[in-house]
């Protein structure tokens, strides 16, 4: 390389990389005493190592927000969802249990970050990939697992069945007033009601409508 071309290169610390973003927060986690906070935050963090073990370090870059965490992926972008439905079942397990009752919000993106050094020497993470999964976890109601427009239509191409696991639902504003198109990963039951719902919709022989 020529020392003209030296000067000119990007430097690689300034990549950009796409991402799978999941973003997750505890429902109302500050209005709960301290006590009560730090059995939640033991109970989602051991959720939620438990989730991302499969997952290769070197791939993810985890970052705790306090009320709950981020996750920068750099993986195959399917690894997330499998990750995500199933803490999405734990914490609907979890809502059963008295002592550290308590719901999650969660959001999924694909979209570009640039990673840089923490003041720990950590990994972390900058960019609108981050800021989009932060959004779409925010449309969420307790226990529900949105994805971004740009996640569905990648998921989507990598197996027929894939869009059978997602519901559209609709266009959702930030107070930026930034738009999201925002589905929804159906939990199992709805997906078979949906199924059965669109097989009666169905045609069943000559004459039917």
């Amino acid at each position: 390389m020529s020392e003209d071309q030296q000067n000119t290169a990007m430097p690689r610390n300034n990549r950009t990389w796409l991402c799978t973003v999941l973003f997750m927060d505890i429902v109302e986690y500050s209005k709960h005493s301290v006590d009560h906070q730090m059995m939640v935050k033991q109970s989602f963090s051991t959720l939620v190592s438990d989730a991302l073990r499969p997952l290769p370090n070197e791939d993810c870059i985890k970052l705790d927000t306090g009320d709950g965490l981020a996750m920068c992926y750099l993986g195959a972008p399917e690894d997330v969802l499998y990750v995500a439905v199933g803490l999405r079942d734990a914490f609907v397990d979890v809502k059963g249990i008295c002592e550290t009752c308590y719901t999650v919000r969660m959001g999924i993106n694909l979209g570009p970050v640039k990673i840089l050094e923490d003041i720990n020497g950590q990994r972390n993470t900058i960019g609108d990939g981050i800021n989009a999964a932060q959004r779409i976890m925010s449309f969420a109601r307790p226990n529900q697992l949105l994805v971004s427009r740009s996640y569905y239509d990648v998921i989507s191409c990598l197996s027929e069945d894939n869009p059978k696991l997602f519901s559209y639902i609709g266009v959702h504003n930030d107070k930026h007033v930034r738009q999201y198109d925002v589905y929804e990963v159906m939990a199992h039951q709805d997906r078979e009601q949906a199924s059965l719902v669109a097989s009666d919709a169905k045609p069943t022989g000559p004459g039917k409508l």
